[in-house]
């Protein structure tokens, strides 16, 4: 696991942006196929405001298609969007943090502390839809 440098932004808010699901096959004792897509931004916002801290936003886009493998017509969906913010001390420049944020290693350590929040809302909310969704993951592998 990579050491963060300083300086070292805090998680602030996390927040579901957007989430939107259907599903009106079957849910009981079907066998689904799930299919799985994730996207993940980093956007560097910087205050207008004199003596306002940088801000790191991660933005986690997740979806699912769960087809029924008996009835190729019988689909469910469910997309969700999340938003972590993460603050950097006073004083930390723009100068030094752009670097940082291309180090994938960097990347990493901030996503590792979103995504397991995405990810059980996520789940969650594909449970309630009737779908299985105990075997997705809930944090990241580190390559």
């Amino acid at each position: 696991m990579p050491e963060m440098t300083a300086p070292r932004p805090v998680l602030r808010s996390f927040r579901v942006l957007a989430s939107n699901g259907e599903n009106r096959g079957e849910a009981a004792g079907v066998r689904m196929r799930l299919e799985l897509q994730q996207e993940i931004e980093f956007g560097l916002a910087v205050p207008d405001v004199a003596g306002a801290p940088l801000m790191v936003g991660v933005r986690v886009k997740l979806g699912a298609k769960a087809t029924n493998e008996n009835d190729a017509g019988d689909v469910a969906t469910y997309a969700g969007e999340y938003e972590a913010r993460f603050y950097y001390p006073a004083g930390v420049t723009e100068d030094t943090v752009t670097p940082l944020l291309d180090n994938p290693e960097y990347q990493y350590v901030l996503v590792a502390q979103a995504f397991p929040l995405a990810m059980s809302h996520f789940r969650r909310e594909l449970q309630a839809m009737g779908l299985d969704a105990r075997e997705l993951p809930l944090g990241l592998p580190y390559n």
